[in-house]
């Protein structure tokens, strides 16, 4: 059945934009130089190998990457750009089993639509049939968090900073914006191929005016228990300072490789109640004292004396090295200008796609999820890896050639220095008795020092593992199906991470 597309519905949301001053920014826009684009065109053979069980509007929809109880994640791929997309299904048959999900299952791309990130995952097209709601959304490359800390056990002190940030500044953005998460958690922190952090799933997510976000407002019960603030499941109303609380339980997951709050078998009364009285899981002694006091002024019980996203980004462990960025300091725009749009990937979707480019500019300045805004930004990721791709192939052919120049130096230098020891055969001998000695002597030094250094590095590392207590872990959710990429320890814990939302 062929889809049709879901329009957004924030129209009054956003600015109507006017034509006047486009045509001007247009003719400035077509005289620049612009790159030639062969390379963006599709090859059939790549649609033709692309394994997929349907297609639904402009894309193949292949293999299932996550699933969860309404919605299932799909890999697909662009047919008029050849990218590849993660697309969101949603089952509208089960959807309405649940009248909470049936009422917000469109509020999600509502809340894209208000706001753009570099850490927050880009929706950029929906699509609706009979029994389906689907959202194509860039495809995180770099997989998930979860699967980092189940190879690893535990993260670094330095990474865990530089994603912290990452998600403190990605969330400061939503609460600008008066958007509430609410369901903040490893499972839906993914990584780009830059491993940089990629906030997804909205699902849960409410709205606020933007002078009411310091009250108390929300009041429903939703998330993951584990992640859940103590006064979200006390049933109390509750403001965008749950957010803060979630981001202190995964940053503990980060450094720990556990959760901060367990309880077996699951309670969410006992859960709440070792929340409020502070019984959290031990932490390694080698975590620095400034990281346990971050992490634990996030996982304040009391929301009053919880610190807000603000005034987290202040504090000095999130700054460490960051010397010339505090991260309070940072702002990112929440739209693009036109200013900011490529005029080579606008030359080909007005050129062979035939959009008009009033049309391009208004959509992707208004930050609508459309098959303008899917093309756009998959088209100038796919140029962008392209122009990157010359560039290292440049680099090489450089390098080559300067290797090239070198063996050349090198041969002559050997042969004028053959005519030399020819010349004086008395001091050939002395010159390799000389050089033999130091040669080996710098080659044991070499492999002594190797040795120094990668021993003590094995042996610490083994010590690292041996003494580390067993302790409850986190969620494994089924990221891939390679046996490569399975972790080396599984992470499990009684309490159900899918949870969406509960009336207890």
């Amino acid at each position: 059945m062929p889809a049709a597309a879901v329009k957004p519905g924030l129209e009054d949301m956003v600015a109507e934009g006017g034509s006047e001053g486009v045509s001007q920014w247009e003719a400035s826009t077509l005289g620049r130089d612009r790159l030639s684009l062969p390379s963006l065109k599709v090859p059939r053979e790549l649609l033709r190998s692309f394994p997929h069980s349907k297609r639904v509007g402009s894309y193949l929809v292949g293999k299932m990457i996550n699933k969860g109880s309404f919605a299932k994640v799909m890999e697909g791929l662009h047919i008029s750009t050849g990218e590849k997309v993660a697309i969101k299904v949603i089952d509208k048959k089960k959807a309405r089993q649940d009248s909470y999900v049936l009422k917000n299952m469109k509020r999600e791309p509502r809340i894209h639509q208000m706001i753009r990130h570099p850490h927050i995952v880009v929706l950029l097209e929906t699509l609706e049939t009979e029994n389906s709601y689907y959202m194509a959304m860039e495809l995180c490359a770099g997989g998930d968090l979860m699967d980092r800390i189940c190879e690893r056990k535990r993260l670094e002190e330095r990474e865990v900073r530089r994603y912290t940030r990452q998600i403190l500044s990605a969330v400061e953005h939503l609460h600008k914006h008066g958007i509430v998460h609410r369901d903040l958690k490893i499972e839906n922190f993914l990584l780009d191929e830059h491993n940089n952090i990629k906030i997804v799933d909205f699902g849960l997510s409410n709205t606020l005016k933007a002078e009411s976000l310091s009250l108390e407002l929300l009041n429903t019960q939703c998330g993951s228990p584990a992640y859940a603030a103590p006064e979200l499941l006390a049933h109390r109303k509750y403001g965008p300072k749950v957010d803060v609380w979630s981001v202190g339980v995964s940053m503990f997951a980060m450094l720990t490789g556990t959760l901060p709050f367990t309880v077996e078998p699951f309670n969410i009364k006992q859960l709440h109640q070792k929340m409020v009285n502070g019984e959290i899981s031990s932490i390694p002694s080698d975590v620095s004292k400034g990281a346990v006091s971050f992490v634990l002024s996030l996982l304040e019980p009391d929301p009053a004396k919880r610190p807000s996203v603000r005034a987290a980004m202040e504090e000095r462990w999130i700054n460490e090295g960051y010397a010339k960025k505090p991260l309070h300091t940072l702002s990112h725009k929440n739209r693009l200008c036109p200013e900011d749009l490529n005029s080579s990937v606008l030359a080909y979707m007005t050129e062979t796609l035939g959009y008009s480019l009033s049309e391009i500019i208004h959509t992707l300045t208004s930050n609508r999820p459309s098959a303008i805004m899917a093309s756009y930004h998959l088209l100038l990721n796919k140029l962008n890896r392209s122009q990157k791709g010359a560039k290292a192939s440049k680099k090489l052919e450089t390098n080559d050639w300067s290797l090239l120049s070198k063996n050349t130096w090198r041969e002559r230098n050997n042969t004028e220095s053959k005519t030399q020891q020819q010349n004086e055969p008395t001091n050939e001998k002395s010159s390799k008795q000389s050089s033999r000695p130091l040669r080996a002597q710098q080659m044991t030094d070499c492999q002594s020092n190797r040795r120094r250094t990668e021993d003590p590095h094995r042996k610490d590392n083994k010590e690292d593992d041996e003494n580390r207590p067993p302790s409850p872990s986190l969620p494994q959710l089924p990221h891939s199906t390679s046996p490569s990429s399975t972790p080396s320890r599984s992470f499990t814990f009684t309490c159900r991470s899918v949870c969406r939302r509960w009336g207890c």
